[in-house]
């Protein structure tokens, strides 16, 4: 492929004719960059994968390669579920400045993302999805020369398993890649509703033991693209990120799905392996802010945007920020949370539902676990966000307070909207985002 390449540029300059000193630069350095290869496991809790303590053999594809590169112990979602932070992923923006924040609001195209970054600076872009909300018309399409979501055909989001027909998609393009190449697979199988895998039945029948089951089928699929990418060689120049977009709960505080923003929604898996990356466990705060200057700067990509909040984790010198999330789902409340150090406090307060499109009103999934109010934790000693030390006046929940005050006086939001027909709805029904 790269000959091909080469062969093909040669050809381009004789016909201009010049330019040739300044072309033959940009391609020596095109050439010298490894490929991104971004895997992204929907819905996929942090303790719930072996390389992050689970017990059961769920992930032994993912926990060999985990063991060869920089694991991140403390990561963070910025949103809680899929779109808001997606949108933080690839913009490097913070929800409320990336747009992408519902339904009804797709991510501001006018930002750049890590795909427009990446084929600005002469990768090849591809990109295969399969979850509802990271279509097209919600802006995930931007930078990428082929984007693919056609798994979502395969049938009702309830009892279709997408797993096995998205790697196939992947590794079918694996051929028809010019390298260096950026492409984003993203599975969604773990995702409710929770459907049973013959080789895992042993886990039990509850929705924990198929969801882990869910997991581990996951995990099999990506094992068989990793070794589609070993076959050709690819592995060895290609710098892989696995994460997941946010966790799920399992009534640890009275609910189910992901809805809050405690810590089993909150923390993510997290591990970036390949050239230029030291192995071993980093517990750095890293948050989704983060990915898009730690990949830019990797690939010693000059052109990262300005104001970006995050910081590169790769840095040994990285110091620890504190960490700010937000979510507006379910509607009817906004949750603000800081981490800062060992504490954390999420401020859940009511929201204006008349600002959702009149057609969506009266739809919302009921919630029976996000309540009004302000509850703080030490997260050190009340790992399971128990006893609620939430105490106005004092010294640690003021400091928590003031700074999550100063991060959400900047509200302002650009995004583009989007227009849901009755098919998308009932598509969102049909995964329990709306009644």
């Amino acid at each position: 492929m790269a000959t091909r390449k080469i062969v093909k540029l040669a050809l381009g300059l004789l016909i201009a004719g010049i330019g040739v000193v300044v072309h033959f630069s940009m391609r020596e350095q095109t050439e010298t960059r490894p490929n991104v290869l971004l895997i992204c496991v929907d819905t996929l809790r942090r303790d719930h994968v072996g390389f992050m303590g689970c017990d059961r053999p769920v992930s032994p594809n993912l926990d060999a390669l985990a063991a060869k590169g920089a694991v991140f112990t403390n990561a963070y979602s910025q949103s809680g579920w899929t779109m808001p932070s997606m949108g933080t992923i690839f913009t490097g923006l913070y929800p409320h400045a990336h747009g992408a924040t519902d339904f009804h609001h797709a991510m501001n195209r006018r930002l750049p993302t890590m795909a427009s970054l990446l084929q600005d600076s002469g990768y090849d872009t591809r990109a295969f999805v399969s979850h509802l909300l990271l279509t097209a018309e919600y802006g995930f399409n931007k930078g990428f020369v082929k984007y693919d979501y056609s798994v979502l055909r395969m049938g009702h989001p309830h009892d279709a398993s997408t797993a096995t027909r998205l790697t196939e998609l992947a590794i079918t393009d694996l051929d028809k890649l010019e390298e260096p190449f950026f492409m984003w697979v993203h599975y969604f199988d773990p995702h409710f509703e929770y459907l049973p895998h013959r080789s895992w039945d042993s886990f039990g029948d509850g929705d924990i033991d198929r969801y882990d089951q869910e997991i581990a089928h996951t995990d099999r699929e990506i094992g068989n693209l990793l070794a589609a990418l070993e076959a050709r060689e690819m592995m060895e120049n290609t710098i892989l990120v696995f994460t997941s977009d946010h966790g799920e709960e399992f009534r640890e505080h009275g609910g189910d799905f992901h809805y809050t923003s405690y810590q089993e929604v909150m923390r993510v898996p997290l591990f970036i392996t390949g050239p230029g990356v030291e192995p071993g466990e980093r517990t750095v705060m890293a948050e989704q802010i983060d990915f898009l200057p730690t990949i830019l700067t990797l690939l010693g990509i000059p052109e990262i945007p300005e104001g970006l909040p995050g910081k590169d984790i790769l840095d040994p010198a990285a110091e620890d920020r504190p960490v700010f999330m937000e979510r507006d789902r379910p509607p009817g409340h906004h949750q603000r949370a800081i981490i800062d150090g060992d504490m954390k406090l999420i401020a859940v307060a009511a929201s204006d539902t008349n600002l959702i499109p009149w057609a969506s009103r009266g739809t919302f999934a009921e919630v029976l676990n996000v309540h009004d109010g302000t509850y703080m934790f030490d997260i050190a000693s009340d790992l399971n966000e128990a006893e609620n030390i939430y105490a106005p006046g004092t010294e640690p929940t003021d400091e928590l307070l003031a700074k999550l005050a100063a991060f959400m006086e900047d509200r302002g939001t650009e995004s583009d909207a989007v227009e849901m027909d009755e098919a998308t709805r009932e598509k969102l029904r049909a995964l329990g985002y709306v009644q």
